[in-house]
This record gives C-alpha cells, sequence and structure tokens, in this order.
C-alpha cells in the first residue's frame, strides 16, 4: 500500500547496468502494475514451493524418527491454537521449517544461479574477472560441499537451529540467492509450505510407497530442480 500511496516507483534503469549514469525509470503504481506483480509472484511460487515440500516430505518419509519430532511440534501448535492454522503458524513451527531449510539445502530449486558482473573483481587466487562478465554459481554442489557443510548427504535439520546456523559460512547456503537481488518470493515461499504441511501431518504420517528410490536421481533435463519419475509417496492416517 505504500508503494500506491506513493504514486510511483522510482529505480536505476537495467541499460544502467551497462552504461553507468543513465537516467532512471519512473513506473506508475497503479492497481494494474500492484495486481501484476501479485499474480508474478503466485505463478513464479506455485511450482517451486510445491516441489520443495514434496522434497521435505520424501525426506520426512525416509526419516520417521524426525517425522515424529515435526508430528509432535504441529500436534503442540494445533492444541494452543484450538485446532486452527493461521498465520502465526509461520513462526511458531521453527523445527519444520529447519526440514524445509534442510530440504532446500539437498535440492534448491535452481541448481545454479547466474549473475553479471558489475564491476571488475579479483579473485582469492589473483585471477582478475572484468566487469560484464557472465559467472555461474553451482548452488547445488556447494550447498553439498563437506567443507562448508559436515556429512552434506544426510538430512540433518538441526543445521539450521539458532545454535548451529550462526556457523554457516556466509553466502554458502543460498537456495533464494542473496544480497539486494534475493528471491522476492522468499517470504511468500514460507507461509504457502507451513500451512500446507501442517494440513498434512496433523492427519496424516509419510512413508515412501513402493518403488520410491531411498537415492533419487534428478532429472538432469528440467531447468529446476526435479526427481525423475517425481515423488511418489504414501499417507498413513495417524491414529487418534
Amino acid at each position: 500500500m505504500s508503494l500506491k500511496n506513493n504514486k510511483h516507483i522510482t529505480g536505476d534503469a537495467i541499460k544502467s547496468l551497462i552504461e553507468p549514469g543513465s537516467e532512471k525509470v519512473s513506473l506508475e503504481a497503479d492497481d494494474s502494475l500492484l495486481v501484476s506483480q501479485c499474480f508474478l509472484i503466485f505463478a513464479a511460487g506455485f511450482d517451486t514451493s510445491s516441489t520443495t515440500a514434496s522434497f521435505t516430505l520424501y525426506e520426512l518419509a525416509k526419516h520417521p524418527e524426525i517425522q515424529e519430532k515435526v508430528h509432535a511440534e504441529v500436534d503442540a501448535y494445533l492444541q494452543a491454537n484450538n485446532g486452527e492454522i493461521n498465520y502465526e503458524c509461520v513462526n511458531q513451527l521453527p523445527y519444520l521449517y529447519q526440514c524445509i531449510e534442510e530440504a532446500l539445502r539437498l535440492y534448491p530449486v535452481l541448481g545454479v544461479s547466474t549473475r553479471e558482473l558489475y564491476d571488475n573483481y579479483t579473485l582469492p587466487n589473483g585471477v582478475t574477472l572484468e566487469k560484464g562478465t557472465g559467472i555461474y554459481i553451482p548452488v547445488y554442489h556447494m550447498q553439498r560441499d563437506e567443507k562448508y557443510f559436515p556429512e552434506p548427504e544426510k538430512f540433518r535439520p538441526e543445521r539450521f537451529s539458532p545454535e548451529e546456523r550462526s556457523k554457516i559460512t556466509p553466502y554458502t547456503y543460498i537456495p533464494f540467492g542473496e544480497g539486494p537481488r534475493i528471491c522476492i518470493g522468499m517470504r511468500f515461499a514460507k507461509m504457502n509450505m507451513i500451512p500446507g504441511l501442517v494440513s498434512i501431518f496433523r492427519k496424516f504420517r509419510v512413508e515412501l510407497a513402493a518403488g520410491t528410490p531411498t537415492t533419487p536421481v534428478l532429472e538432469p533435463k528440467s531447468i529446476s530442480t526435479s526427481f525423475r519419475g517425481g515423488v511418489h509417496l504414501k499417507l498413513i492416517p495417524r491414529k487418534g
């Protein structure tokens, strides 16, 4: 609403990345612009959020002892909120979110991130990258590098506990990117996934379906990270 009340959004023109000193662009923040931006976030976040939720369910199905901790947290939340799922669940289910973050570490939506240098940069080994150079950041492999994440192939949500998170080397965990161009849909994705997973875990436990591999094979032709053959799980009604 603050953008709409200001009437205009002003920022650097895209071409200024190539031609410093160029004029700024100004967009009128009318209803059409705001609706189109909302639509973009919904459209871009639909498949990515559902895929990450699937990866989270897959790993929890493989690790029933971790899934039990999630059930306990979800049950406690629902009991404290009269069985209702509201916005507060986004911040009141820390262990569930740690599971989501660990799934994003193992299976980032985009395995490679691309950027273009806006200035010359010299690497620690003395190699200088020139302005305008396109670079590829191997997110998938970096987040599975044992130099940054001990036992990188293990699903261990505790990596993202308040005590352990501070030990993560900056810019080695970037499923949403980082810095001023971090994904604008990050918080929206969190708002989508947590209530959705709560709706499942309040009634079901998750198991691997017959034929589902415990070591997934990624689809090499997909732009985003996905399992070859999909994710097949069983939802077992919880007792009580």
